[in-house]
């Protein structure tokens, strides 16, 4: 009995000892549900709630007061919620409430920072000033990051992208569409000066709008650069440089200084290739191109650019520059082909027919830079259709009767292929009459002459000026009149045909 009361006591006792150490941790237990730290998932929602407040674009005229910023900065460093929000007005949507910034703790902070969409940092309120004013200036992109202690301990934080836009309203006359045309490549000749007149892009470069109207003010407004690339890239480069008219990268050393050359010392093209030179079109303050320069650098979605009748990308067809506000300019590049000969060549499109002379048993021709074609001959008397006619510096013509090969005029008699139109359908409508047609061409013209069908001959023709008595009248499939010269030979009524 007395071991029994004994061990009871010595239970007793221990239990008294414990007693006095679970006391405080129960204490410390009530303290901690009376501190404001929220819960995690409270504190999540509330940074998501503050991503949420804030706008994803805005207008960069809303940001900026004249060229002075106005609710927004970059110099802020880290800020309260409370303060972000007063500082960075413009940037917010609608600014989260107490509960959410008590929510995310006061550990919160707040950083704003800038940057053009090119990619250049903007560290000053004075230079986002005068980008956000500028609409020349790029459109800005302001990054907004929210960092705070989560309930974890942990660092946490909430990134969000807001864009100040320059867009620009499309009104009704706008230009809204450049389309540019230039010859390229152009042909010239060995040792041509760079100052020759076909080098001058004012001959044949011209702009237009969506509507076909030229907005070119005066010749003045196009320049060929002075500068000749050896590679497109290298011209390109200098166009974005703003070099097309210096010794910059890529210039071709072949293009060089002839003290034969008057006046003394005029730089021409010493050997045979290709070079690459730029061409700008330029807009002055107040002209639609300037406007439209400025637009498309804005807002390229909008306006588009074509060159030669192909829609052009910005930075590799052509360079957008408003880096001169008050003259803004669209730069291309064409290409120049120098031949290996002297010759120096200007062709224009025909139709017709060239019939080789019987002088000659064979008539040589002639390759691209005039060269005799070693292997190729056309045979005395044989037809051959043109479809292009050139004339060199010297006054020496030649037709084009396949591609990279030309015969001199000298050597052939050509036809107006007009005369050839009738599809071979067969003359009706047959009548006889008693009269002379008379060819009134000037000497060298000659005229095709037309079977039963309807159908040209391939080597008969009626040289002009000549008359030749007709018996028949018809009409062709295509609504001409012909006349019967000769059994089974019609010449086709027309210009350069008159009947009696």
């Amino acid at each position: 009995m007395k071991k029994s009361i004994k061990y009871a006591g010595i239970a007793a006792a221990t239990l008294l000892a414990v007693a006095p150490v679970a006391a405080p941790v129960v204490s410390q237990a009530a303290d901690s549900t009376v501190a404001t730290t929220p819960d995690y998932n409270k504190q999540q929602n509330s940074a998501d709630a503050f991503k949420a407040s804030l706008n994803t674009e805005t207008a960069a005229s809303n940001l900026v007061s004249g060229t002075s910023v106005k609710g927004v900065s970059v110099e802020q460093g880290s800020m309260k919620i409370d303060a972000f929000n007063t500082a960075e007005a413009g940037l917010v949507k609608a600014a989260i409430g107490t509960t959410d910034i008590n929510n995310i703790g006061d550990s919160a902070k707040v950083t704003v920072s800038a940057k053009t969409v090119k990619g250049a940092a903007i560290n000053t309120d004075y230079d986002l000033g005068k980008i956000l004013a500028d609409s020349t200036q790029p459109e800005v992109e302001f990054t907004v990051t929210l960092s705070f202690t989560n309930t974890n301990g942990k660092a946490d934080s909430r990134t969000a992208t807001v864009k100040a836009t320059k867009k620009s309203t499309v009104a009704k006359d706008d230009m809204t569409s450049a389309k540019a045309t230039f010859t390229t490549p152009l042909s010239v000749a060995l040792n041509t000066t760079v100052t020759s007149s076909t080098l001058d892009a004012s001959n044949d470069a011209k702009i237009v709008d969506q509507n076909g109207n030229s907005v070119l003010t005066d010749g003045s407004k196009v320049k060929a650069g002075t500068s000749f690339f050896t590679t497109y890239s290298n011209a390109i480069e200098a166009a974005k440089a703003g070099n097309e008219d210096s010794d910059a990268a890529g210039v071709a050393s072949s293009v060089k200084a002839d003290t034969n050359v008057e006046p003394n010392g005029t730089k021409v093209f010493t050997k045979a290739g290709t070079y690459y030179q730029v061409i700008t079109f330029t807009g002055a303050t107040g002209t639609a191109l300037n406007q439209f320069v400025k637009n498309y650098n804005l807002d390229p979605s909008t306006y588009s650019v074509y060159v030669n009748g192909s829609q052009a990308s910005a930075g590799y067809d052509f360079v957008a520059d408003t880096t001169d506000a008050a003259n803004t300019t669209l730069k291309f590049v064409r290409a120049i082909n120098v031949s290996n000969t002297t010759d120096q060549w200007t062709t224009t499109d025909t139709t017709g027919v060239v019939t080789t002379k019987t002088a000659s048993n064979y008539y040589t021709l002639k390759n691209d830079s005039n060269q005799t074609i070693a292997n190729r001959a056309l045979g005395a008397n044989t037809p051959w259709r043109t479809d292009k006619v050139r004339t060199n510096q010297d006054g020496v013509k030649q037709y084009r009767v396949a591609t990279g090969e030309w015969i001199d005029a000298d050597n052939v008699v050509y036809s107006n292929g007009n005369n050839n139109s009738n599809n071979g359908s067969g003359l009706t409508d047959i009548k006889t009459v008693s009269g002379v047609a008379t060819l009134t061409k000037a000497k060298g013209y000659y005229m095709a002459l037309f079977n039963d069908e309807g159908k040209a001959y391939d080597n008969k023709y009626l040289g002009s000026p000549s008359a030749w008595r007709v018996d028949r009248t018809a009409k062709g499939a295509d609504g001409n009149t012909y006349y019967r010269v000769a059994t089974s030979e019609w010449l086709q009524a027309g210009e350069g045909v008159s009947f009696k």
